[in-house]
């Protein structure tokens, strides 16, 4: 089993290839080019070009044994459809779980947060909303699990930090932020079948 990292290169992508490979587990990292993905030098770390505009690049990268962690976000300088295309690669390629990075307060956690919250995130994102929420459907009807967090930061790991089912998070007016550092761990947990048997979303929540 080899956990593979979409979007590597992105601030969330390298923070869960460092844990990933610290965690002990053989990982690759797909990236567009290689030659500047700027990724460490690891016996453990294969890095393979693949773009989610190439679906058979992303599909033959991934093997059915396989966990896959999506550090994609949305980016003015991503081409719209970016995260659909991702997800449905990443779908079709059947690995044996998905863990996927969203935004706290949109799609399936919009009712989580307060609705002044939920419409500035959806007019903030603009067209790329529809695109978020599109990758994420795909990802739930295969039975993969969505972190939802708010606002990430490059600050240290907090320890209460969590990840809680969003069907027992309270609604609150501003969603809980996190360091991509911590991102990275609950991610990895998450990828974890049995501690986290049941599928869907979670929600970045603090003790």
């Amino acid at each position: 089993m080899t956990t593979v990292v979409l979007g590597a290169t992105g601030g969330t992508g390298r923070q869960l290839v460092a844990r990933a490979l610290a965690s002990g587990l053989d990982v690759r990292a797909l990236v567009r080019n290689p030659a500047t993905a700027d990724l460490p030098v690891h016996p453990r770390l294969q890095v393979v070009r693949a773009d989610v505009h190439d679906a058979a690049s992303v599909t033959g990268a991934i093997d059915a044994e396989d966990i896959v962690l999506s550090g994609l976000g949305v980016s003015s300088r991503r081409r719209l459809g970016t995260l659909e295309a991702g997800a449905s690669a990443v779908v079709a390629a059947r690995p044996a779980r998905i863990v996927w990075l969203g935004a706290a307060g949109t799609g399936p956690s919009s009712e989580k947060v307060s609705g002044a919250v939920a419409w500035a995130l959806k007019k903030g994102f603009g067209a790329e909303y529809d695109d978020k929420t599109a990758s994420e459907e795909l990802v739930l009807a295969a039975g993969g699990v969505i972190l939802h967090s708010g606002p990430l930061s490059d600050k240290a790991d907090d320890a209460k930090v969590a990840a809680e089912h969003v069907d027992r998070v309270d609604r609150r007016f501003f969603p809980f932020g996190a360091s991509r550092v911590s991102v990275a761990r609950l991610m990895l947990g998450l990828a974890d079948a049995e501690a986290f048997p049941q599928p869907g979303v979670y929600l970045v929540q603090r003790r």
